[in-house]
């Protein structure tokens, strides 16, 4: 486990603890923006991204509406042809509905919308156009490989797209930096990031209420992110920020576990989770914000954890 010269004993420990007895294999990349610690481990691992590459579509939808190329209040028509199987909720709507592309990046983003992805693809004129603005974030590992079809794609997720946990991190570090096309753009992509209904992997044990906002709650961390599944396989990276002004930009993301399901108990997701919970403990400034808002786990057990959990 690769760590940060300072980084605790006691986080090495952890992080060893859970890489070693998940069935699969697992990397990650995280970086304290506000103290320019990281912590990763194996991050230029190549993996399938299965919907994780749906923030370069929405970055290159960005990219073309500052350049005039696209106007984000134009509205589209929901051909049958567009209709794609998997997550979303286009599939469910009747052909004729009209949205505008900011209403397709929304759905693409929060509820991981296929068929609102396979438009925004055709829209941005293919996937070249995305893997070209990809090469000038200085994303190698990066590449999307085809549009939604599960034809295609069959049971290799390489055929859709790849990335590793360190092209994804710099990738949320330059959308907190707010370096992705322009501040502006940067900041409507956090946003949007920010309305993720699937708070199951990264942020699994964090007491929050994604509705909290719009509700008038206080939060004590805010999330953005988006996450992505395949059979064995789960990732998710994304922007959480702490009290005090402290961000953590991260990636996640691991594949060949021996639980294939999609249960809401699922190994991969739960993994993550506990990846999650250790790096937000690590890092939680208690000194001004107390204890964190962070919620236990009966894998604690399974996965050697028990011993400090706190």
């Amino acid at each position: 486990m690769a760590l940060s010269d300072n980084a605790s004993l006691y986080l090495q420990e952890r992080l060893n603890s859970i890489q070693h007895r998940f069935s699969g294999q697992l990397s990650f990349a995280a970086h304290n923006l506000a103290t320019g610690e990281s912590i990763q481990f194996d991050d230029s691992r190549i993996y399938p991204t299965a919907s994780v590459f749906k923030i370069p579509v929405m970055v290159e939808v960005y990219r073309q509406y500052e350049a005039g190329l696209l106007d984000l209040s134009q509205r589209v028509t929901l051909q049958s042809g567009d209709i794609v199987k998997g997550s979303g909720i286009l599939r469910d709507i009747r052909a004729g509905a009209e949205l505008t592309l900011a209403d397709l990046v929304m759905l693409m983003i929060i509820v991981s919308d296929n068929t609102a992805t396979n438009m925004l693809i055709d829209l941005v004129g293919g996937i070249e156009r995305i893997n070209a603005t990809i090469d000038a974030l200085g994303m190698s590992d990066t590449r999307i490989n085809s549009r939604i079809d599960f034809d295609f794609i069959g049971d290799d997720g390489r055929r859709l797209a790849v990335s590793s946990p360190r092209d994804l991190a710099r990738l949320m570090q330059l959308l907190a930096r707010g370096e992705v096309v322009s501040q502006q753009s940067s900041d409507a992509m956090l946003g949007i990031l920010g309305r993720q209904h699937y708070l199951n992997q990264f942020p699994r044990y964090v007491q929050y209420n994604s509705y909290g906002p719009e509700l008038g709650e206080p939060q004590d961390v805010w999330i953005g992110c988006k996450t992505g599944a395949l059979p064995g396989l789960r990732a998710d990276a994304g922007l959480i920020t702490l009290p005090g002004d402290l961000s953590i930009a991260f990636a996640v993301m691991n594949e060949g576990s021996a639980d294939t399901g999609f249960g809401f108990e699922n190994e991969s997701e739960v993994v993550n989770g506990l990846i999650g919970w250790s790096l937000i403990q690590y890092w939680w400034p208690k000194d001004i914000a107390g204890d964190p808002p962070l919620i236990g786990s009966p894998y604690f057990d399974q996965f050697g954890l028990s011993h400090h959990e706190s």
